[in-house]
């Protein structure tokens, strides 16, 4: 047998005689019921060093009476199973919602032991939580507002409408009474979409570094039967979205270097382009309000792309790259 696999299974063992409220056990006693269980010669050492190892890695009380008899503190504890804090267990539902985003790809599988320990609560060791930490997203470099991810996924878990107080730069804080739907982190910054119940009857985005203060509402929920959140963004580039107007069909031609890099990580995903033949010009459709956004994104091709249609995009972006020439001049 592997000796990780012998030792888990001793700990195993151990765990079931340390629970044992009918009997307790001396270090020389567990060691002669692994070595009739398992079959082999354990010493005591190795029960000292697994009894260490139960202590470390499941942050275990084991403690000891008069008769050098060994037992667990908490008669409830168990390396298989930690019961869980009602706080846990809102958590781990909100946990089960974030780790969804990875379960269409492959890399999911690779933390999916680990990850249905934690769903479960079941304990999970230190050379587990060592594997979890192998994989770090990028961190968002503001904190401002990052306090309020945690009560409104809970309300839309819950299906419950918020009161918010929003403040957008140079006016005046406003109340607002939201139904909230999607969280979505767009370049380091959060925003809530929901439904706005009291001023404008529709479904907007809310920075959450404009919110001052989020509380549960009496309002009643109201669900947008238009909402589609996965079609909400389609014509959106970043997190701008327009009711009034209609997306633009925008045609761009990109140089080297950025060929392949457009081609690898299309602008959205709904981008469609082709190559000419000489290789040398990618053209690139989109269909997309225009937007700060994405002129923004545009601009930091420089050179190496170029605005085919529309002409008002056209005109814009020349507008700018002419401002930027006659900043540097004189």
């Amino acid at each position: 047998m592997p000796v990780v696999k012998q030792a888990r299974l001793r700990e195993k063992y151990i765990d079931q005689i340390l629970r044992n409220r009918n009997r307790r056990y001396t270090v020389m006693q567990i060691k002669e019921e692994l070595s009739r269980k398992l079959g082999t010669e354990i010493s005591k050492e190795t029960v000292y060093k697994d009894l260490r190892h139960i202590k470390e890695e499941y942050e275990a009380v084991i403690s000891t009476n008069s008769h050098n008899q060994v037992y667990y503190e908490d008669p409830e504890f168990t390396i298989e199973k930690t019961p869980l804090t009602e706080e846990d267990k809102n958590l781990l539902d909100m946990a089960s919602t974030l780790f969804r985003v990875f379960n269409s790809s492959p890399i999911f599988s690779k933390f999916e032991t680990t990850i249905n320990k934690i769903l479960t609560g079941s304990t999970i060791s230190k050379a587990e939580r060592n594997n979890m930490d192998c994989f770090q997203p990028a961190q968002t470099k503001s904190i401002v507002g990052v306090d309020f991810i945690e009560p409104i996924l809970k309300a839309i878990l819950d299906r419950n409408a918020i009161e918010i107080e929003y403040q957008k730069a140079g006016q005046e804080a406003e109340t607002k009474v939201i139904s909230p739907y999607v969280l979505k982190q767009v370049d380091d910054h959060w925003y809530l979409i929901g439904f706005d119940n009291l001023k404008t009857s529709l479904t907007k985005n809310y920075a959450l570094d404009k919110i001052i203060s989020v509380k549960p509402s009496k309002a009643t929920y109201f669900v947008d039967k238009t909402f589609d959140a996965s079609q909400f963004f389609r014509y959106s580039y970043g997190i701008y979205h327009n009711y009034k107007s209609t997306p633009q069909k925008i045609k761009l031609a990109f140089k080297e270097p950025y060929i392949n890099t457009v081609i690898n990580y299309p602008l959205t995903p709904y981008q469609t382009h082709s190559l000419s033949k000489d290789g040398k010009t990618l053209t690139v459709n989109l269909e997309l309000y225009e937007s700060y956004e994405i002129i923004s994104e545009i601009l930091k091709y420089g050179a190496s792309v170029k605005v085919l249609a529309p002409k008002s995009l056209v005109v814009k972006i020349k507008e700018i790259a002419e401002q930027v020439v006659k900043s540097y001049k004189g």
